[in-house]
């Protein structure tokens, strides 16, 4: 009896020490899903901060979903599906919609272009909204850039998907048009599909549960993000075996197809959810196209609630993908600087890109009248204050030692003139080191001052990560400048570039 009491008691001890061991796993568990936070869609993602490196705060309903099991995370996205005011079309989830009038579906989203016989190897989805001014001819570049990069043999096993998502159902429309003038020939192949989609599968965008302190704006922009990327995964998830996302205003490297496919068959042990291409926001992360319909459904659960490179983030940890998995080299580039939300400007590059290119790709050309050029900024050696305005290919940056609060680059015309938009870019443009983060343009306006003492009490506006345009960002310039500086605000004791600085002259009607 002693024997089999301590035997017994024995086995007692065994399955507590088990359960004991469960608990702190959990917990542990609990712990590392609740610190796991991330950035926005436009912003770097190879590891979870913003582009200022700053880390968001987790938001709580996050916070349960990575808590769960995947069995329940399921129950929790049905649940969400339910709360989030979809129209009743995307309450059913992709998988059921994309069945409930397929001849409609068809008619009234694809606006050119026609499936393939057989299913391919590649589809790369390419949302497209309207932009300002440059922005506005993204879109051809980065389609050219994909038909450069790949074979006649290459072509046939991609699906190039562009869908026009913009709520100006017009500019859609004339842009479609224009994409099947310039690319009717891969139209006709298979390769290029331009799509729509109809108004009434958004719901109201500006009712959200908004954690990351966003602005109204913004938090609309997001939101209707999210549900253009589970729209586009939905209509491109039976056209080949894979999925890449890509954005409108990249670039791609020279034969990146063969290198997508070594790389999949590099990490066809590894169990995957995405694998990255680039690390820059949303761009070039990769999907098996039969967990298109999963992911785009959590897309919609939570489109109000988070960015999507956080919903991805927090969806490769809930299947079992802990890090994310990412070629040396980058294989897509972003090189547009207008961004797709208002008012705002994204110059972020990917510094592993494989090849290089030409970053100046979008700069506006600037009429830049003579001026003359003061500074108090401390140049490095060989390096000349002239370089940023009277800049050509092959000239030097021109450089700053460090900078003091209210130092200055100033430009000085000989007469007052009448300016439209005045661009400014610091920095590296690819590895983005020597911006001038904190910074302000200002003007002098009409009075003759000698040269070099014009004053420049007129604000015009802040720089955005080291970079200016006024057009873009909405400032508004007054009549007959006579001078323009680009004023340091803060000590800045490392490096500067000031990189380029062009004037454009206002049109007299």
């Amino acid at each position: 009896m002693k024997s089999s009491f301590r035997c017994y008691r024995t086995r007692v001890q065994s399955v507590v020490l088990v359960c004991v061991l469960i608990m702190c796993c959990f917990v542990v568990h609990l712990f590392l899903s609740s610190s796991d936070t991330s950035s926005r869609c436009s912003y770097l993602t190879s590891t979870p901060q913003n582009q200022l490196g700053v880390p968001h705060q987790a938001a709580p309903s996050m916070l349960l979903v990575n808590g769960t099991t995947r069995r329940d995370s399921s129950k929790l996205t049905s649940t969400f599906m339910k709360d989030t005011g979809l129209p009743p079309m995307l309450q059913e989830g992709p998988e059921n919609f994309i069945f409930m009038n397929n001849a409609e579906w068809s008619s009234n989203t694809v606006l050119f272009g026609q499936p393939k016989s057989s299913i391919g190897y590649l589809t790369i989805g390419i949302p497209v909204v309207k932009r300002k001014l440059e922005g506005a001819l993204y879109v051809y570049s980065t389609i050219t850039s994909i038909i450069k990069a790949t074979t006649d043999s290459q072509k046939e096993n991609i699906t190039l998907v562009i869908f026009l998502s913009d709520f100006d159902k017009t500019w859609n429309l004339d842009t479609s048009r224009r994409i099947s003038e310039t690319f009717s020939t891969y139209i006709k192949t298979g390769f290029l599909q331009v799509i729509h989609s109809p108004l009434d599968i958004y719901p109201e965008l500006d009712k959200n549960a908004n954690f990351n302190d966003d602005s109204k704006d913004r938090t609309i922009w997001r939101s209707k993000q999210n549900i253009d990327f589970a729209y586009l995964m939905w209509y491109g998830k039976r056209l080949s075996q894979f999925y890449i996302q890509l954005e409108d205003d990249v670039i791609a490297a020279n034969d990146f197809f063969a290198d997508i496919k070594k790389f999949i068959e590099r990490n066809h042990k590894i169990r995957w959810i995405t694998l990255e291409f680039s690390r820059l926001g949303f761009i070039g992360k990769l999907f098996r196209s039969k967990n298109l319909s999963r992911f785009a459904t959590y897309l919609l659960a939570m489109f109000n609630v988070l960015p999507c490179d956080i919903l991805l983030n927090n969806f490769r940890v809930l299947h079992d993908q802990v890090s994310t998995i990412q070629t040396p080299k980058g294989l897509f580039q972003h090189i547009g600087k207008i961004s797709s939300l208002r008012g705002k400007l994204t110059p972020i590059t990917d510094f592993t890109f494989k090849d290089s290119f030409n970053y100046s790709t979008f700069d506006i050309p600037g009429e830049n009248p003579q001026a003359e050029i003061f500074t108090n900024m401390e140049a490095t050696f060989g390096s000349f204050p002239e370089n940023a305005y009277q800049r050509t290919d092959g000239d030097p940056f021109f450089s700053v030692v460090s900078l003091k609060a209210n130092h200055l680059y100033k430009v000085v015309f000989p007469e007052p003139i009448n300016i439209s938009r005045i661009v400014v870019s610091t920095g590296h443009p690819i590895l983005r080191t020597g911006i001038l983060k904190w910074g302000v343009v200002k003007v002098g306006v009409g009075i003759q001052y000698p040269e070099e003492q014009c004053l420049v009490p007129h604000l015009v506006g802040r720089l955005s990560e080291g970079e200016f345009d006024s057009e873009i960002q909405g400032y508004t310039i007054p009549s007959n400048v006579k001078c323009i500086a680009v004023v340091s605000t803060r000590d800045k004791p490392t490096l500067t570039i000031i990189r380029k600085i062009q004037v454009i002259l206002k049109t007299l009607f």
